[in-house]
């Protein structure tokens, strides 16, 4: 049986952590705290500060340790309900950093059975200069129907040297998402013979409008639909071409979104830089209002547009529409797995996706390429069910275009016959995993990138020795 501990030591060492700066609610008192483990050869040390008010452990030594504290709440609510869980640590000691530290929710009924289980996720975290850990984390939790107590489990897990303070818990009701059906949409149809900017654009607004009719509330265009399909490509008529982000001729799109209440995402060049010098291939989304809810500019660039004097963007960001979490890649992003992965790491819901095609699908036949429907779809499928979301890929040709669903499932799919499909969708209706959590979260804190080191190494090409496997 593990006993609380003395602390071997003065836990001065540590430096305070920021406080939440949630809004204060209706927090929900803690019943009490007590230890958890697995075994007790491989238990963490345990002790309480002496007004209680933050709790400590430190491994026992073992690359095995796991084990921690459980903060026991009681909850009385109904189905459905939302609660925001936020708890503070600091930290030291952690070789693989927050790779060590475990938190998790667990959901009871009264004999005391596991009703639900949702992993915590880090909401933010700093260091300073000697190593030392301040972070916090955070998580909505849905009340599940049946339990009537929540542990938050907070703890050490393969860690030989940490030592960890734990505060700052606090769990309040808060205002679940609405429920609600978004209605996804794809429009795909081609201007004919590029004619100028101002054409082009007079014709997707006119596919928006369509959108919008349709009842269509986030809705993807294609890839660079300012310029694609111009006959000249050399690297000063691209840049000739770009525009600025935002710019005057975004006007007739924030138009039509707010006719419409319409959320809208394409790509078009941009031109940016101190002196006008640089040319990004960048996705935009516009909000019902027509607001400019954020840009992507496309991390992995194809080869021509590398030669064309395209700059490369550095980031994945994510940006809320409706309360829904969606991120954009752009063509060539479809065919890095990590463009996907880091989105649904950042809790992307759908990432939306302009894209001429993916050089994966294409079939060489005698010199000759040909688009593989099954090969396209196959990457489809596969970005939404590694990742669990939507994927909203909008070809610049109707032919392929597909919204597909977080498991695997195309539920919208272009023909070839239509300029515009679309499907309806409810987000807070995903599949969960057998123990309760979502298929995201799970996949979320499954990942360990610490292990993954090498997919990020510029020091050893791909290919080298250092990067080979060894043995038979």
């Amino acid at each position: 049986m593990i006993t609380v501990s003395s602390p071997p030591e003065a836990p001065a060492a540590i430096p305070p952590v920021e406080e939440s700066d949630a809004p204060a609610g209706d927090a929900l008192p803690l019943g009490h705290a007590q230890p958890w483990i697995c075994r007790e050869s491989i238990a963490p040390r345990l002790w309480p500060e002496d007004d209680r008010t933050a709790l400590w452990m430190e491994s026992n030594g073992s690359e095995g340790c796991y084990g921690g504290w459980e903060l026991l709440f009681p909850v009385a609510a109904q189905p459905g309900d939302a609660l925001l869980l936020q708890l503070a640590a600091q930290a030291t000691g952690l070789e693989r950093g927050t790779d060590e530290l475990l938190v998790e929710a667990f959901w009871y009924d009264d004999s005391g059975a596991e009703v639900n289980w949702d992993p915590v996720l880090l909401d933010r975290a700093t260091a300073d200069t000697d190593g030392r850990l301040s972070l916090c984390y955070a998580k909505a939790l849905r009340y599940p129907a049946g339990a009537t107590r929540l542990g938050v489990r907070c703890g050490l897990r393969w860690s030989p040297r940490g030592r960890v303070r734990w505060h700052g818990w606090r769990l309040q009701r808060t205002a679940p998402r609405p429920p609600g059906t978004l209605r996804l949409g794809v429009a795909s149809g081609r201007p004919g013979k590029w004619v100028s900017a101002a054409a082009s654009i007079a014709h997707y607004v006119e596919q928006c409008r369509r959108a919008g009719e349709a009842g269509v509330d986030l809705v993807c265009l294609p890839e660079t639909i300012l310029s694609a399909g111009s006959p000249d490509r050399s690297p000063e008529a691209v840049h000739a071409r770009a525009v600025p982000v935002p710019g005057p001729w975004l006007g007739p799109f924030r138009e039509v979104a707010r006719a419409y209440r319409m959320g809208i995402c394409f790509s078009v060049l941009e031109r940016a830089g101190a002196h006008d010098e640089l040319v990004y291939n960048t996705a935009l989304l516009l909000g019902r209002e027509g607001e400019l809810i954020g840009t992507y500019r496309k991390v992995h660039l194809a080869l021509v547009e590398a030669r064309q004097g395209v700059a490369a963007g550095h980031d994945f960001p994510v940006f809320t529409f409706d309360g829904v979490t969606v991120g954009m890649g752009i063509c060539m992003d479809s065919s890095a797995a990590e463009t996907c992965r880091v989105l649904a790491q950042r809790g992307a819901e759908i990432m939306l996706m302009p894209i001429m095609g993916d050089f994966r699908a294409t079939r060489w036949v005698h010199g000759a390429s040909e688009f593989d429907t099954e090969r396209w779809n196959l990457v489809q499928r596969a970005h939404a069910f590694d990742n669990h979301l939507y994927v909203v890929a909008c070809r610049n040709a109707n032919f392929g275009s597909a919204i597909t669903a977080p498991w695997g499932e195309i539920i919208a799919y272009n023909d070839g016959d239509r300029d515009l499909i679309w499907a309806d969708v409810e987000l807070d209706r995903l599949r969960s995993h057998p123990l309760g959590a979502s298929i995201q979260a799970v996949l979320s804190s499954m990942r360990r990138p610490y292990v993954y080191g090498s997919l990020a190494d510029t020091n050893h090409p791909v290919g080298s020795p250092n990067q080979r496997g060894r043995g038979g």
